[in-house]
């Protein structure tokens, strides 16, 4: 009779992630933002409805992007060794729904309430501009962001969320982790 053997899997965290980006002063300020960002992390929503909604949501995606695109990383680096450093998809992975932190709030509204919506839109917080509000956080913690890391915020949501430019590797490995998370969750 064949005996299974249980394993024991670490779980890294988001922090562990941050923790292993090589450039010390953007370690450093990556980890400042994580711990004052944690959370609101923690507590709120990846969205309202679509995707990772509920409390804790926004952290749970936000990890499993980082994971896979670090997988879409590790697999495909050869074909854009030169394009694309293991820190920039740290970075831009983590960095991609940062203006979630004060998009949502517990929902008070009694009609969305009864079909289980539990948060809505926190209209007085909201700058529908993402990667605007995103970039105004980095700035606040002085973590500078190169026209790579750009062209991937604005692209995170796919080729859609933007009228001009060309989306450059690191972008579409960002594109591709966010939506292969939001198929993942709404599979379970």
């Amino acid at each position: 009779m064949e005996q299974l053997i249980e394993e024991t899997v670490e779980t890294k965290q988001i922090r562990d992630y941050l923790e292993e980006v090589k450039m010390p002063a953007l370690r450093k300020n990556l980890l400042k933002l994580y711990d004052d960002l944690e959370e609101k992390l923690k507590n709120n929503p990846a969205a309202v409805k679509y995707h990772h909604a509920y409390k804790g949501g926004l952290y749970d995606h936000t990890l499993e992007v980082i994971e896979i695109a670090l997988d879409i990383f590790e697999l495909y680096k050869n074909k854009f060794v030169r394009e694309v450093k293991r820190d920039d998809v740290i970075l831009a992975a983590f960095v991609h729904d940062l203006e979630k932190t004060n998009k949502y709030r517990k929902n008070t509204n009694q009609a969305t309430l009864y079909y289980g919506q539990e948060f809505e839109y926190n209209y007085g917080k909201i700058d529908f501009n993402d990667t605007a509000e995103t970039i105004r956080l980095l700035m606040e913690y002085d973590i500078k962001i190169s026209d790579e890391i750009l062209n991937a915020q604005s692209f995170a949501h796919g080729s859609w969320s933007v009228d001009k430019g060309k989306m450059l590797p690191l972008a579409t490995i960002l594109h591709m982790a966010d939506m292969l998370s939001i198929a993942i969750e709404k599979r379970k």
